[in-house]
């Protein structure tokens, strides 16, 4: 038997058809590097933990969640009453939306606030222009 019968196909020659376990199943080279040396930070093992940097961060974490606006549940409620007067009611659920979104655009929620009463005012505006072609 010659050489390239007796290997299976896909193998170089002078290779048997086995991968040793350092060969690299598809390229059959050997792949020892490691990697996870130059991707970790340079940290001493017995570096000391500052614990006041620990306690800082979680009293800016807790400013920060007092300096939210609030009311996000109105300004929501607002864009989806908005959404809805382009549908049906135009001047119920429209006002309804317009003075929602304009309390919530105070209370801190400026882009939903913005997007329901831009949307509530298109809604009552295409009401008024057409109502009298209907009646």
């Amino acid at each position: 038997m010659s050489d390239q019968e007796q290997r299976p196909q896909g193998t170089a020659p002078g290779q048997t058809g086995r991968l040793s376990l350092e060969q690299h199943p598809e390229t059959g080279r050997n792949h020892q590097e490691e990697y996870a040396a130059e991707v970790t930070p340079t940290v001493p093992a017995n570096a000391p933990v500052d614990v006041r940097d620990v306690t800082n961060r979680t009293r800016q974490a807790e400013s920060n969640a007092a300096d939210l606006p609030r009311g996000r549940g109105l300004a929501y409620t607002a864009l989806v009453l908005a959404i809805l007067s382009l549908f049906v009611f135009p001047m119920l659920f429209g006002a309804v939306a317009l003075v929602l979104g304009i309390i919530s655009y105070f209370q801190g929620n400026r882009a939903l606030g913005a997007w329901s009463v831009i949307l509530s005012l298109i809604s009552i505006g295409g009401y008024f222009l057409l109502v009298p072609l209907y009646a």
